[in-house]
């Protein structure tokens, strides 16, 4: 009997630690997926707070650099509208007495705008912003811009290729009080016959040129696209100084 009982008791000590081990299996597996499963929400928090941080950080260089943007945009396609529609080098170009001074200010706005480009091109390339709409929107509307003077379709006069675009908006940027900025019409003036000849000159010869006509009627309508998408309140610029050119 007593064999019996001790049988029973040693099956009941070996279920019993068997059971533990299963337990102890289980609990162990259990703790591994609760662990993994952790681990993987925490990646996945960090993935969108990073995601989160950089679109923020996107957004905040857009703002910075908006209203620089927006006005060099302005002033370049209120200079092509004119050349477009108002004959504005057939009044001041040719041998008329301000004459250098029209072709100046035409490069001048060209030059601004791609060096505006060009600063918010340096704070936003690395950063990553797939739900920031408005940057997206901003930045697809200045490759349309940059297309239209690289493009060789219907010609080659005024084609601006994108390295060249850059090299123009590289020149123009100055340091001021720890602040990178494109430089004024003075210091280009300044700078206009050793840094901008080249472009300059080829302003001068092609401007006049159909296909360089072309192109300029397809920028300036993208640059009134590119305004109202940085001023949708219409704050500064009102549709109707927008006008496309036909």
């Amino acid at each position: 009997m007593s064999d019996l009982l001790a049988a029973a008791s040693g099956g009941v000590a070996l279920v019993a630690a068997v059971l533990g081990v299963v337990t102890t299996l289980r609990q162990s597996k259990t703790d591994a997926r609760l662990a993994q499963l952790h681990s993987d929400l925490e990646t996945e928090v960090h993935r969108r707070t990073a995601m989160i941080d950089r679109q923020l950080a996107a957004e905040d260089v857009l703002t910075k650099y908006r209203d620089p943007l927006a006005a060099a945009a302005f002033d370049l396609q209120s200079r092509l509208y004119n050349i477009l529609e108002l004959d504005f080098l057939g009044l001041w170009g040719g041998t008329h007495p301000r004459a250098q001074d029209a072709l100046r200010t035409t490069l001048f706005r060209l030059a601004q705008y791609f060096a505006w480009t060009e600063i918010l091109r340096r704070n936003i390339q690395f950063l990553s912003f797939p739900e920031a709409a408005s940057t997206q929107h901003v930045t697809r509307l200045q490759a349309e811009i940059a297309k239209c003077f690289l493009s060789h379709k219907g010609g080659e006069a005024l084609m601006i290729w994108s390295d060249e675009q850059r090299a123009i908006g590289e020149r123009m940027i100055v340091v001021e009080h720890e602040e990178v900025i494109c430089m004024g019409y003075a210091a280009f003036v300044d700078a206009c016959e050793s840094t901008f000849a080249p472009w300059c000159d080829r302003l001068r010869a092609e401007l006049g040129e159909p296909a360089a006509q072309m192109r300029l009627r397809a920028a300036q309508h993208a640059l009134c696209e590119l305004i109202r998408a940085l001023d949708p309140g219409q704050l500064r610029y009102g549709d109707e100084q927008l006008t496309k050119a036909r």
